[in-house]
């Protein structure tokens, strides 16, 4: 009697898993521009993006002024971008009146006086805040669109800038190692707070009655990074948290937990080859390692210091090489967090941008579900489509299955897909590896409107069957149209008795 053997996925909770042969059915190797936290049970596509760089003159007119972050304003329901002014590389704040659509806007008072630092630009007191040249603070009121170009300035010359917080009714404002503060908008401190000179403030967060401030090491070899817990009016800190090698980017509080983002010489040949992205968490005691991504070799760019908390995740930008040659990567928006109590807090590649060139993501912003990506090097910006397009296609790569048993050779008979019904314009692809393969071969596709499944028993094109091998692994295009993936089932026979 031939003994089937049988498995079906229909939840996609646990992200990102650490291991393409860990034996878990809610797991998979990546997940390329699907959203698989809002509905646990189905993997749904995000709608491609489009250029968003139309200055009212030109399709591409924004590219010149390269901003680099974005900011919307509630009140006025603007959508504010920081970029710097073509001739000088002066600060140039620009904007949108509607974040979903139409072009950008230039006011004429909106061009500082020192050379833009991107990195940092918050909302506070109905103003915009941010640094320019050596040593400035500029602040931009929003109701009458003026600058005032040295609203304050710093007594050390601006090495780096990390994006402001306000916190108590207070702005921090944070650069090199020190942390301006504006306790209203007229009265300010400046290096209120000065950390040890071998760091660099790269994030800030609120955690319960504190600010956590992530810190990286000025050099790579020069010591851990670290989280400093302050209560943002002492003079020092309450509590330092040594959070391990490389260099800490991103901090951020997710339910109450803080979670930071690490790059581990992604960019750096200190790594040897092995360099990673880690994703920490800490709740009371020490930072615990939960998620870590290694490269296949060097990214040449380090994680951006972008970052965003919707629906309970955090996102933030990276690129990891997935081949030692460089050629290949796994770049975008990536998110840690969980739909609610009832699940496990998962990794997951949110948002990928195919118009993305190999100099990559540069920054993000959000606006309600829109993201804007600043990419490629050249002031390109990319924003979420504003209709219901999905021209970019959306990718699940399964883990490596072995069927209980990696000595024995299985036969495969058959894929069973499940979707929502397919909508108009729709198509799901199938693809699958074999033991050593290094390229996928085509199952078949379903692109019957309204059709919730389909059973492929050979290979569509051919009516060839299946190929035997020890492991499978599996890939599901969601290639047109937003059709949603809800499950599939593989089943197989065993060929030969176990060894041993």
């Amino acid at each position: 009697m031939v003994q089937l053997a049988e498995i079906k996925i229909n939840n996609f909770s646990g992200g990102i898993s650490d291991d393409p042969r860990e034996p878990s059915g809610s797991k998979y190797q990546t997940a390329k521009h699907f959203d698989a936290f809002s509905q646990p049970n189905r993997l749904i596509p995000y709608r491609s993006l489009e250029a968003d760089t139309n200055d009212g003159s030109t399709s591409t007119g924004m590219k010149q002024y390269v901003v680099k972050d974005f900011l919307f304003h509630s009140s006025s329901a603007k959508l504010f971008g920081l970029g710097k002014v073509v001739a000088s590389g002066f600060t140039k704040i620009v904007y949108k009146a509607d974040a979903t659509t139409g072009n950008w806007t230039l006011p004429g008072t909106s061009e500082g006086n020192g050379a833009v630092q991107n990195g940092c630009f918050v909302e506070y007191k109905d103003c915009l805040w941010g640094f320019q040249g050596s040593n400035q603070i500029w602040k931009w009121t929003i109701a009458t669109t003026t600058i005032s170009n040295s609203e304050s300035t710093t007594g050390s010359t601006l090495t780096s800038v990390a994006q402001g917080l306000v916190f108590n009714d207070y702005l921090y404002l944070p650069y090199n190692n020190k942390i301006w503060r504006a306790t209203n908008a007229t009265t300010f401190s400046d290096a209120y707070l000065t950390l040890p000179t071998n760091f660099k403030i790269t994030s800030l967060t609120a955690y319960g009655s504190y600010i956590a401030i992530a810190c990286a090491p000025i050099s790579v070899y020069n010591g851990n990074s670290k989280v400093f817990l302050w209560n943002g009016t002492s003079t020092e800190v309450q509590e330092a948290i040594d959070w391990g090698e490389g260099e800490l980017r991103i901090l951020e509080t997710i339910e109450g937990t803080l979670v930071g983002v690490t790059d581990r010489y992604l960019n750096n040949s200190t790594g040897a080859g092995k360099g990673s992205m880690i994703i920490q968490t800490f709740e009371s005691n020490a930072p615990s390692v939960v998620k870590e991504v290694f490269t296949q070799a060097l990214t040449n760019k380090t994680i951006p210091l972008s970052k965003a908390v919707k629906n309970n995740r955090l996102f933030w930008s990276a690129k990891i090489m997935t081949n030692s040659a460089g050629t290949e990567y796994n770049e975008g928006i990536w998110s840690f967090g969980r739909k609610n109590v009832n699940y496990p807090f998962a990794l997951n590649l949110d948002i990928i941008d195919e118009n993305v060139t190999t100099s990559g993501i540069q920054s993000f912003g959000t606006a309600g579900n829109y993201f804007f990506i600043a990419h490629s090097g050249d002031g390109s910006i990319d924003k979420t489509n504003d209709a219901s397009t999905y021209a970019f296609t959306s990718i699940y790569e399964s883990q490596i299955f072995n069927f209980g048993d990696p000595s024995i050779r299985k036969l495969l008979h058959g894929f069973s897909l499940y979707t929502a019904p397919i909508p108009t314009s729709g198509s799901v692809t199938v693809k699958y590896k074999v033991d050593s393969d290094t390229s996928w071969t085509t199952i078949g596709t379903l692109s019957t409107v309204g059709e919730t499944s389909r059973d492929f028993m050979a290979i569509e094109s051919t009516g060839a069957d299946f190929a035997s091998g020890k492991e499978f692994q599996f890939r599901i295009e969601s290639v047109t149209g937003g059709a949603e993936i809800t499950g599939f089932k593989i089943k197989a026979s065993y060929l030969n008795e176990p060894n041993g």
